[in-house]
């Protein structure tokens, strides 16, 4: 390398601030006051999407006058750890790689981070031309070297199952850093769950990101057991135990941020999995717009919570947005003049001036129970976080008759199908129209990235190829927007996500049919009769104005 390229510091932030990549404000933001820009800050830039992948790989490679390694090149290259720690090309972001003629190469996020390129190039003792390479691509071929690495650091072998080896283990510093820098990853990626995996002879590391999982490059896999036993620790679960599920929580500070978990393990085949929800404690208050709600359903919702009494249920499956839905709610019922209590498992929303509880069963403080408690705290509006017994199920609609608004969540495909899944509970059809005002359903699905989405029309023969399109709405000649894939967005397409919704009140048709013991499908045509619109049509109708596309439409809403 010739030595009289810029070192890796500031200069770098500047000229990228300079060739209009990021403001250099935004870039101190999230860096500090770090005296050096090494390589690991510069991915972070880069997943905290201030800075676009592919214009800092170029940007680098003009400033230190390298070659640009394109994915047309790196199809005839194949990477290669060399003997050496996979940790520590990660930790760098480094790529050993050759080409079909044997010729050398490294690829590098930052050619000017000098120190660890210096000490590679003397481990790697050859003629060797040092490159640049965008994030992604790195990524991918240091996920290839992890999936086929041989390499075993001896700290991480298996020194026998005792607790004290396990704990010892645990509280290693490359264990340490691993987990944290798992978080700070997450956290930038806009994660909602971390899924470790351990497969035979690898390690499967996947993040939830808007509603679907992606593969992340994982640790090594020697490191598997460590930081499962490592998270155990902080969650506060036995890392003894490795036969039975177990369930806990923790509260971490990754960064600036305190953040808190919920941990749950699962014994597989090839050891140990393990799950975290990152629980979103927000700070800021929500509305009914934010939230998605087209003008005409957020004018049904407000018209339910004007009633003082009665239910008002929120039906979707697990990771549905139902939580977020019913802290919009409240934070519009919140009021000096209502006394508002909550029950929830976990609290994942604080608001402010309502007392909330959270579900404590191994002292007997179930939902059920608190409810009970709560009717002798002068409330007026109860939320229960969950509907998931007959016993929750006939304390919550009993409050619900006697002078209480009461808002829940039940686990509903549809509207309609709530009516069902309580009187499965055991809920009598009597007592569910007397208590009932309305349920609300929905989903989430993704929003196009504004970075990278492109038009489309709905053509003849797309709607041919494809008849769930033309069944939820689509027609043919309609201009919509289509996922590409950016830097911004992961390569995805998407960035977020945005609710669609059904409201269905209780017109006289549904309270008859309800009242009957009808089905799902009678009652849902009733209500469409009487002017709800479904998550289908909310759907196409966000698709139509460009928030969504008509295959994450279909995704979604394809059940009916």
């Amino acid at each position: 390398m010739n030595s009289n390229l810029p070192v890796g510091g500031y200069s770098v932030i500047a000229g990228m601030a300079e060739a209009g990549l990021a403001s250099m404000d935004a870039m101190r933001g999230l860096l500090g006051d770090a005296p050096r820009a090494r390589a690991g800050e510069i991915h972070r830039l880069i997943e905290a999407q201030l800075v676009d992948a592919d214009e800092v790989a170029g940007f680098m490679a003009r400033l230190y006058g390298v070659p640009l390694l394109d994915r047309d090149m790196l199809a005839g290259m194949q990477p290669g750890s060399e003997g050496l720690s996979l940790r520590f090309l990660m930790d760098n972001w480094l790529v050993p790689l050759t080409d079909s003629e044997g010729g050398a190469f490294i690829g590098a996020l930052h050619p000017g981070d000098r120190e660890p390129i210096d000490a590679l190039l003397m481990v790697l003792d050859r003629e060797t031309e040092v490159c640049a390479m965008s994030a992604p691509d790195l990524e991918a071929c240091l996920q290839r070297l992890s999936a086929t690495s041989e390499n075993v650091d001896p700290a991480f072998e298996r020194g026998g199952d005792d607790l004290a080896g396990l704990r010892d283990l645990a509280s290693g510093a490359p264990v340490v850093v691993a987990v944290d820098d798992m978080m700070r990853r997450a956290l930038e990626l806009r994660a909602t769950d971390i899924h470790i995996e351990p497969m035979r002879g690898r390690l499967v590391l996947r993040f939830r990101i808007d509603g679907v999982l992606r593969v992340m490059p994982p640790p090594p896999h020697e490191m598997g057991e460590a930081i499962v036993s490592r998270i155990k620790v902080l969650a506060g679960l036995d890392i003894a135990e490795r036969r039975k599920p177990q369930d806990g929580g923790m509260r971490l500070r990754v960064g600036e941020r305190d953040i808190e978990l919920r941990v749950a393990t699962l014994t597989s085949i090839h050891g140990e999995t393990l799950v975290m929800r990152i629980l979103q404690r927000e700070g800021t208050l929500l509305d009914l717009t934010s939230v998605g709600l087209n003008e005409r359903d957020r004018i049904s919702l407000t018209r339910l919570l004007d009633h003082t009494h009665g239910m008002i249920a929120v039906a979707g499956p697990t990771g549905s947005g139902k939580t977020t839905t019913l802290a919009a709610a409240l934070s519009r019922l919140n009021d000096p003049g209502r006394k508002i209590v909550t029950i929830e498992d976990p609290v994942e929303y604080q608001i402010p001036g309502i007392v909330q509880a959270q579900i404590q069963p191994a002292i007997g403080f179930t939902f059920s129970a608190a409810i009970r408690s709560f009717v002798r705290q002068d409330p007026d509006i109860i939320l229960v976080g969950e509907i998931r017994d007959g016993e929750t199920a006939h304390v919550a609609i009993q409050a619900a008759l006697t002078g209480h608004l009461v808002l829940t969540t039940v686990h509903a495909n549809t509207a309609a199908a709530a009516f069902t899944r309580l009187r499965d509970l055991g809920v009598e059809n009597y007592l569910l129209v007397g208590a009932v005002r309305g349920v609300v359903a929905q989903r989430l699905v993704r929003r196009l990235c504004d970075h990278c989405k492109q038009p489309m029309r709905m053509t003849a023969p797309l709607l041919e190829k494809e008849p769930r399109f033309a069944a939820v709405g689509f027609k043919a000649g309609e201009e919509l927007h289509e996922a590409v894939g950016c830097a911004r967005c992961n390569g995805s397409g998407y960035r977020g996500r945005v609710a669609v919704f059904e409201i269905m009140t209780m017109g006289d048709e549904v309270m008859q049919l309800a009242s009957a013991g009808a089905d799902n499908n009678l009652i849902e045509a009733a209500a469409i009769a009487s002017g709800m619109t479904t998550m289908s049509d909310d759907a196409v109708d966000k698709a139509r104005i460009g928030l969504t596309s008509p295959a994450e439409v279909i995704r979604v809403t394809g059940f009916r």
